[in-house]
């Protein structure tokens, strides 16, 4: 049996208030689950890297994109996003426990 749904009450800028209208109360709800559930991934995400001893830093991001952006203005599309989804693949099977799939795509 799922949880019930608890409902908060929130005050959000003229901008997040405008995209949520525009989604109605349901597809709202779903819209904030969806941001703090990702924004939770990605502080998971940052306390591994720490406990690994990896720092990141505004600095590092910065080098990081500009690097990033860099590649996407050098190889074709199509490389581009091959390897974007490439990567996704390996890290949503690392995060599921699915050591096979990358032990073959190694092979």
């Amino acid at each position: 049996m799922t949880e019930p749904r608890r409902r908060f009450t929130i005050s959000v800028p003229p901008d997040v208030a405008q995209t949520l209208e525009s989604q109605g109360n349901r597809m709202a709800s779903a819209y904030v689950t969806e941001s703090v559930r990702r924004r939770k991934r990605v502080e998971q995400h940052k306390e591994l890297l720490l406990a690994a001893g990896i720092h990141v830093t505004e600095q590092g991001l910065a080098e990081a994109r500009a690097r990033r952006l860099g590649v996407e203005a050098e190889w074709p599309q199509e490389r581009f996003e091959a390897e974007r989804a490439k990567i996704r693949a390996d890290m949503e099977a690392e995060l599921s426990g699915d050591d096979a799939a990358h032990r073959a795509d190694a092979a």
